[in-house]
């Protein structure tokens, strides 16, 4: 064995540093053989040794004992029998230090000279793995027994890494250091001495670390609740790069009371990352263990965080309340609505809407429970009743309910449009009575009035289709004398089809003036408008072709053609292929309501004959329209008899009558003559209509004669006689 004594300042004197029985840095002890040190200090002190040598073992003992003047300083002796080549390395006496204090040691580097075991550590069949960080130090510690051994570093399989003393630094007590290490000494590396002969050789295997942090996951939501006395469980996985090492840590409520326990463990199965696992539980939770619990990951310069908030309650309940106090109510046509009720419960209860009484979801595909709200898809109409929710906790027997009432409020609608989207102007004669109906339906029921927009005289432009230049809008009531007489104005509801509908109808006691009619219907949601175009006109259907009668070769064809002026412009008229250049005389005539286009053919013949089209065009659609009318000019034909007078005897005081029954074109001009003499009408004798019968009352003796009818016209005459015998005449 050796024995040390103590060297260096006098006992009397204040030591800062405890003081060993070694002077200098490192010492040398030969396998086998004792290793003997010797610690004095002003203070209880401790011992701090190799890695490789554990504090429990039996070849190693400490003795700690009062040293000095007057036995003020405190000394240890450490003994170590039977030292061998692991035993190699630092051993440090120290003094207790805060973190606040420098670290106050004396540390010697001990060799335990074996010429076997030339390396500390040695690993020949399985390569010690070595964590390496490009542009960080690595140190390859293949550390050596003793300071003269001449080591060489190779990189398999055959390149040979020679020190520099700066890119590679041979230090017998660390290994090889490298302050900066690069891709190149990434792979299979060995350390290597030849000692009698024999090479020894430990290997490594270096591995390029990263801190590629993929994702932090906890296994619970956000905020988690929970019922004292249950047992908490939260798992915090951590997605890393295959070369990554991560350090995972807890903070939470109890953690200084040591609450919880952790257990950690990584999944190395995947070959594109590694998963670590940190497991922390707290059996029985209590009032102190609510609040925030954060998983903590430390990768080199990387790092990331997750939390969740636990909240700890002392039973089940269920807590229900309206969200507003305020009536529900939504549009219909709205894409979608959420129907929510503020919930506060623990555990989560089961949740169930009815509607009217009866389960939503199943009643209709449009209703969606999420959560605690039931969610209407495409509002509609029949959507409005009451809506229950249902909450109940099965395990505890709590339930609570809660009923809420749903306004579906629909815009105002006209039947009337729906009917017509874009009616054509309706005519109406001058001076008829009208009657207008518009029929509303909307939630909340709608307000009906009635405008009035009267056109501007001498304009064809359009507004809704037709009268564009306006004199302004006015709200009409029953009476109102502004365009036409309104006579009155009622409203009726009826539930029709189910819907409970208004029917408002205004009555014009007499149309006079062109405009427009509005009903306009409103309420809360917004408003629809029916416009009714109301044209006076003093043509039957606003346009219209007439013939004064049909004429006879020679006589004139007078044809007009008459159209209302809000309707129709640009009239004119089409004539036949076969009317000539003969004299046409055509003169327009403009009135309140309509223009009138006459069309005059003098002293026609029967070439005049065929189809003759008055044309306008439609101001509203743009189209042009036609009206025709068929002529046909009848050829002139000489009287001619059907049947001769007969000769009558007629008793006295009794009527005689005779009939001229002729055709002829032109109707032929009939006179009669008694005795060759032209009779006309007096008291007693009657001529029938176009003189074609006569009639004699009353028959007396002088009424007795030859009785003749002549027909003429432009072709010629004839005539018929006959004789009449008066009986029971004066003797």
């Amino acid at each position: 064995g050796f024995f040390f004594v103590f060297l260096g300042s006098s006992s009397g004197s204040k030591l800062k540093v405890p003081e060993l029985s070694i002077n200098g840095t490192q010492h040398i002890v030969q396998a086998g053989q004792t290793l003997n040190l010797t610690c004095r200090g002003e203070m209880v002190h401790s011992w701090s040794l190799p890695e490789t040598l554990s504090k429990d073992s039996k070849r190693l003992k400490v003795i700690k004992y009062a040293c000095g003047r007057n036995g003020k300083q405190s000394c240890s002796s450490l003994t170590l029998s039977r030292t061998q080549a692991s035993d190699t390395g630092n051993y440090s006496c120290k003094y207790p230090t805060s973190p606040a204090k420098k670290k106050k040691e004396s540390t010697v580097y001990v060799f335990i000279n074996d010429t076997g075991n030339p390396f500390v550590e040695m690993h020949s069949d399985i390569p010690k793995i070595i964590h390496m960080t490009v542009g960080r130090e690595m140190i390859i510690p293949c550390r050596v027994t003793a300071p003269n051994i001449a080591v060489t570093l190779k990189k398999i399989p055959r390149e040979t890494l020679i020190p520099d003393g700066k890119t590679i630094i041979w230090d017998s007590m660390k290994g090889f250091r490298i302050p900066k290490a690069t891709y190149k000494f990434i792979g299979l590396l060995s350390c290597e001495t030849i000692i009698g002969g024999h090479t020894y050789s430990t290997k490594y295997l270096t591995h390029r670390e990263t801190n590629t942090i993929f994702d932090v996951q906890l296994s619970t939501p956000r905020l988690v609740k929970m019922l004292k006395g249950d047992s908490l469980t939260i798992n915090c996985t951590v997605t890393a790069a295959w070369n990554t090492r991560v350090q995972m840590t807890w903070t939470y409520p109890g953690e200084t009371r040591r609450r919880g326990s952790v257990t950690q463990r990584i999944d190395q199965k995947n070959p594109e990352a590694n998963i670590f696992y940190s497991i922390l539980v707290v059996d029985k939770v209590r009032d102190i263990d609510k609040g925030q619990y954060t998983c903590h990951v430390k990768s080199g310069p990387s790092i990331k965080a997750v939390n969740t908030t636990v909240i700890v309650y002392d039973k089940m309940f269920i807590n229900l309340k309206r969200r507003r106090k305020t009536a529900l109510e939504v549009v219909a046509g709205r894409k979608s609505y959420r129907l929510s009720m503020k919930v506060k419960a623990f555990p989560s209860p089961e949740v169930i809407w009815l509607k009217d009484g009866l389960p939503a979801a199943e009643k209709c595909a449009r209703y969606i429970v999420k959560d605690y709200s039931l969610i209407i898809k495409d509002v509609a109409e029949e959507d409005a009743g009451n809506y229950t929710i249902l909450l109940s906790i099965r395990q505890s027997n709590l339930s609570k309910n809660l009923t809420v009432t749903l306004t579906v409020n629909v815009k105002p609608q006209i039947y009337e449009n729906a009917v017509s989207s874009f009616p054509d102007p309706n005519v109406y004669l001058l001076n008829s009575k009208q009657v207008l109906t518009c029929t509303v339906y909307g939630i909340p029921q709608p307000k009906i009035t009635w405008m009035w927009y009267p056109c501007k005289q001498n304009h064809y432009k359009t507004r809704h289709g037709f009268c564009f230049h306006t004199e302004g809008s006015f709200n009409l009531k029953a009476g109102s004398n502004i365009g036409n007489r309104i006579q009155s104005i009622t409203e009726r509801t009826a539930v029709i089809e189910g819907k409970n509908k208004t029917a408002s109808t205004l009555v014009v006691a007499e149309a006079k003036s062109s405009g427009i009619y509005s009903c306009v219907a409103s309420n809360k949601v917004g408003k629809s408008e029916r416009n009714v175009s109301f044209i006076v006109t003093d043509v039957p259907s606003g346009f219209h072709v007439n013939l004064e009668k049909m004429p006879i070769e020679g006589e004139n064809l007078v044809l007009s053609c008459s159209a209302n002026k809000f309707l129709y412009k640009d009239i004119a008229w089409i004539l036949p292929r076969t009317v000539n250049n003969q004299t046409k005389v055509k003169k327009s005539h403009n009135k309140e309501y309509s223009i009138t286009l006459t069309l005059t053919i003098k002293n026609v013949s029967l070439a005049h004959s065929g189809t003759y089209e008055c044309r306008a065009r439609n101001i509203y659609t743009g189209q042009e329209v036609l009206q025709k009318k068929d002529v046909t000019i009848r050829a002139q034909e000489a009287p001619a008899l059907l049947q001769q007078l007969m000769d009558q005897t007629v008793n006295a005081s009794n009527s005689a009558m005779l009939e001229c029954q002729v055709r002829g074109i032109p109707e032929p001009q009939i006179s009669w003559f008694k005795n060759h003499e032209e009779i006309q009408q007096e008291p007693g004798i009657i001529l029938g209509p176009g003189s074609r019968m006569l009639f004699i009352e009353r028959v007396k003796e002088e009424d007795e004669g030859l009785y003749q009818c002549t027909a003429t016209n432009l072709k010629g005459s004839v005539e018929s006689a006959a004789y009449i015998t008066v009986q029971g005449k004066a003797q």
